[in-house]
């Protein structure tokens, strides 16, 4: 019944209202505010006694941050670019809550900007023989290829530890260098005007880091320390989004993608045996959406041969790279229907402030591949049809608030799409993309957008609820994972509502 006289509430005047209905004004107006909270993400999320008291806690802190942040627009960091409102975040309570709080999984991370830039120049530069050369469009290239391959170089390569040596000051050599693959900067209005640059800057980035990480040792460290950073931020498991590219060791010699698999899974199992709560993660095989198509067929061939030999952990597919200058889904057909059956899509979809060009039409045909998530959909918002179908047959949108900012497509993340996912339970999860090139490390501060930006003023412990239980029920862990999954998840946050009573989180 109360559906109905939200709907009158909304159409006729408010003398009909109380002709037809016992409802006062208030109560109206109330029906409507309990509806709208009713369909959100959360609305039906079920707190205890315990956690009811937490969300009390939460909220208090919550609005507070909010209310400041509305008399003081500076001080807002909900509203601000993450490169000005990072050092608000660092210091905000609301932050130092969700980085104790167990979040889930990560579903949507790019393996190789996965681990925070101040690691990679604080142990990987300083690894012994990783040389520098540049390019003639002045871009720097990392190896430690004794013989480089090409790497369209116009320098001679050095040793990054002569350089470092003969630099005036170390420090200022290593911010230097921390600059090749962190797109921090304090202005971002004025390094960044447009969506080109900062894509050309980020993409130049993978260029930067690529040859380097594909070093046996480096490689091996740098993704030891991206499960590290992902289990110190209470993260439990992940899906993996990577190129598998060929490894090499000191001697030259190189080996096939299966061993950069075998080496990963090894690397996984050994983690998962230290930190027998953290569960792993699989992998997505990545391929670049530029390709022509006999590449693109080829890299198809390679991820078949890898999902073959190892169909559990290679789980699914996927095409990378800025979508607006990509090939559209539909132009490359053929080379995707020659996927094994058993291979689940994971496609990026709508990744694009354009209405009705080719790239948010990607959101149609990666529906009409029967995609098991959506990475970004940040056009879904403007397909009602595509949307309601999402939401009909569960397809979790994997939201990036930060990478979405970034890269251009928002400013205000309040004016995200993502609000209005929330607003209409839209499944989603949310992911981090790419942290580590610019300045994040974990999902807290994604997650930190995504209640204080996405959600509604009034969201607190249901919301942040639904979306950790998200990701893990929208994960492809099998179904006996996911039991294992959510006992672990309901133990580990058990023990944060109990600390958060005791008072050791705020």
């Amino acid at each position: 019944m109360w559906r109905l006289l939200v709907v009158l509430v909304l159409l006729i005047s408010q003398n009909q209202i109380k002709a037809q209905t016992s409802l006062s004004y208030e109560q109206a107006r109330q029906a409507v505010l309990t509806a709208e909270e009713e369909l959100m993400t959360g609305g039906h999320t079920y707190l205890n006694t315990q956690e009811a008291k937490v969300d009390d806690i939460f909220m208090e802190y919550k609005l507070g941050e909010l209310a400041q942040g509305f008399r003081n627009a500076d001080q807002n960091a909900a509203a601000l670019h993450f490169f000005k409102g990072k050092p608000l975040i660092d210091r905000s309570n609301i932050f130092r809550f969700l980085q104790k709080m167990p979040k889930g999984a990560v579903l949507h991370l790019h393996n190789t900007a996965s681990v925070s830039s101040k690691w990679v120049v604080d142990d990987l530069s300083y690894m012994p023989g990783l040389l520098r050369c540049t390019t003639a469009t002045g871009r720097s290239t990392l190896s430690f290829r004794r013989t480089p391959k090409e790497h369209k170089c116009q320098s001679q390569y050095v040793l990054v530890a002569d350089e470092r040596r003969n630099s005036l000051d170390r420090q200022v050599y290593d911010r230097n260098f921390e600059r090749l693959i962190n797109l921090y900067t304090p202005v971002p209005e004025l390094e960044y005007p447009t969506i080109t640059k900062v894509w050309d800057r980020f993409q130049d980035m993978f260029d930067v880091l690529g040859d380097a990480l594909a070093y046996l040792p480096a490689f091996r460290a740098y993704h030891w320390q991206m499960l590290e950073e992902l289990y110190n931020d209470n993260v439990m498991y992940a899906e993996i989004r990577t190129s598998c590219k060929e490894l090499y060791d000191a001697s030259g010699r190189t080996f096939p993608r299966e061993r950069t698999i075998r080496e990963m899974y090894a690397l996984n199992d050994k983690f998962v045996k230290l930190h027998p709560d953290f569960l792993g993660f699989k992998i997505i095989f990545a391929v670049y959406r530029g390709y022509e198509m006999d590449r693109l067929k080829e890299k198809v061939e390679e991820f078949r041969q890898l999902h073959e030999l190892m169909p559990h952990f290679v789980i699914g597919f996927d095409l990378v790279g800025q979508e607006d200058n990509g090939k559209p889904l539909f132009t490359i057909l053929p080379a995707l229907r020659d996927l094994p059956p058993t291979a689940r899509l994971f496609l990026h979809g709508g990744e694009t402030n354009w209405f009705g060009a080719s790239t948010d039409i990607n959101l149609l045909d990666a529906l009409l591949l029967n995609t098991t998530r959506i990475g970004h959909g940040y056009a879904l918002a403007k397909h009602p049809i595509l949307m309601n179908a999402v939401k009909t047959r569960q397809i979790a949108v994997e939201v990036s608030p930060i990478s979405n900012q970034v890269l251009h497509l928002v400013w205000d993340l309040r004016n995200h799409p993502g609000a209005q996912y929330l607003a209409l339970d839209v499944p989603v999860v949310i992911c981090n993309d790419d942290p580590g090139y610019w300045n994040a490390k974990g999902l807290s501060y994604d997650f930190y957008y995504a209640i204080m930006s996405l959600a509604p003023n009034n969201a607190g412990l249901r919301v942040l609820k639904s979306l950790v239980w998200n990701s893990v029920k929208y994960s492809t862990l099998t179904e006996e994972e996911q039991t294992r999954a959510f006992r672990i998840l309901e133990l580990s946050w058990s023990r944060f509502i109990d600390k958060v009573l005791q008072g050791s989180v705020f």
